[in-house]
């Protein structure tokens, strides 16, 4: 997502900037972020509506939307999605959290207390979206009742739901009544897994599911999708089983994804002829790859191989990308390391990527339909450092070996 200056925004809404700096200052201009003394805002900002004008008495002119248990992790997702959507996000918790999100305003109340809550309410809301992953909320109904009582039938609500909330269907229930009182929609999306700390859920596509509910399916109602959330269960051992190609892929995109500026990829493989193909998985994973470096994270590659293929893999299109990425980019020979310390190419096998010193990610031989594992056996990932800071001590770099 780019930004764009509060001159460019002036020039783009017909507007002062003196009035543009007021509204972030407001908090009425979604994703707005202030970068020591300027504000910059994402490109495709909707322009808030003018709150001076009486027009705005009468007609709805802003899109808002409130998150139920805003703290659970998947509002991280959530949100900015639909603040790229134009929508205006407010958040409802009943405990407080030490993680807040900063973008936008969240009340912390206690939901038993219906009166209270319907108090702080805003005259209007385009959706609702419920997040009831980790507990059932008491009073679930209760609450989303009194939210629809400010919707109408272009409005939309999202029950996103645990094992156990997903047994009570009250998305059948509820749409019943809606049809009856403004036409509204309401349906559910059902996390069939069960969720514990050893489990790794794909946030970003179940996001990306719950807004599409949102803004889409104008026409559909009391339905429940139910989905694993690409839940991939780490075993007592802190290692996934091996993961076929596709669920492998899968969950290493999402892990690069969420990589931010601090963050510190380390990563090993040894060139072989049968990879770095053009399959689209292969393609795939390379721009994430350089989307995580373009994004500031600290990423380290060392290519294994013998400098008898030198010759052969300058023309490798994935090398010459790397290269001209800001990918710290490593050449060892395979035959100085086979000579002088053949037991780091024991650990490589077929290479692996670490996150920080908390995650491995650990190729399998690509001949086999299991492509993976996800590790956090700390003792594994130890070990894997320090055969990574070994090999450093022989690295090249890559640019000056393929010139």
């Amino acid at each position: 997502m780019g930004y764009l200056t509060i001159k460019q925004f002036s020039e783009k809404w017909g507007i002062s900037e003196r009035r543009i700096i007021n509204l972030c200052r407001e908090n009425r201009i979604n994703g707005a972020i202030k970068n020591g003394m300027v504000w910059m805002i994402p490109e495709d900002t909707v322009k808030p509506a003018d709150k001076r004008s009486k027009i705005v008495e009468y007609i709805n002119t802003e899109k808002r939307i409130s998150i139920i248990n805003v703290n659970s992790e998947i509002s991280k997702y959530l949100v900015p999605l639909l603040q790229k959507n134009g929508y205006i996000v407010e958040g409802f918790s009943n405990k407080k959290s030490n993680e807040k999100l900063n973008t936008i305003k969240t009340n912390t109340i206690d939901y038993k207390n219906i009166q209270e809550m319907n108090k702080i309410l805003s005259k209007y809301y385009e959706g609702l979206i419920f997040i009831d992953i980790d507990d059932v909320t008491e009073n679930k109904e209760e609450i989303v009742n009194i939210f629809s009582d400010k919707m109408n039938c272009s409005s939309s609500i999202v029950l996103l739901n645990g094992l156990e909330s997903s047994k009570q269907k009250l998305e059948e229930k509820i749409c019943k009544d809606l049809k009856e009182k403004n036409g509204a929609r309401i349906n559910a999306i059902n996390i069939q897994t069960k969720i514990e700390n050893q489990t790794i859920l794909n946030y970003d596509e179940i996001a990306e599911d719950v807004v599409n509910l949102i803004i889409g399916f104008k026409n559909t109602t009391g339905t429940a999708i139910d989905t694993t959330g690409g839940a991939i269960e780490f075993e007592k051992n802190e290692r996934t089983r091996n993961l076929l190609t596709g669920e492998f892929y899968k969950t290493i995109n999402n892990y690069f994804k969420n990589l931010t500026k601090d963050s510190h990829m380390w990563c090993a493989s040894t060139m072989l002829e049968d990879e770095w193909t053009e399959e689209p998985l292969e393609m795939a994973f390379r721009v994430t790859n350089l989307e995580a470096a373009n994004r500031g994270v600290k990423l380290e590659r060392i290519f294994i191989f013998s400098k008898s293929k030198i010759q052969e893999f300058k023309n490798n299109k994935t090398l010459k990308i790397y290269m001209q990425s800001n990918i710290n980019t490593m050449f060892v020979d395979y035959d100085e390391i086979l000579e002088k310390e053949p037991e780091l190419l024991k650990i490589v096998g077929d290479g692996w990527d670490g996150i920080n010193q908390e995650t491995l990610i650990v190729d399998l031989p690509t001949n086999s339909k299991e492509r993976g594992y996800i590790s956090r056996n700390k003792k594994e990932i130890k070990n894997a450092y320090e055969c990574f800071k070994r090999l450093k001590t022989y690295a090249k770099d890559l640019k000056e070996i393929l010139k």
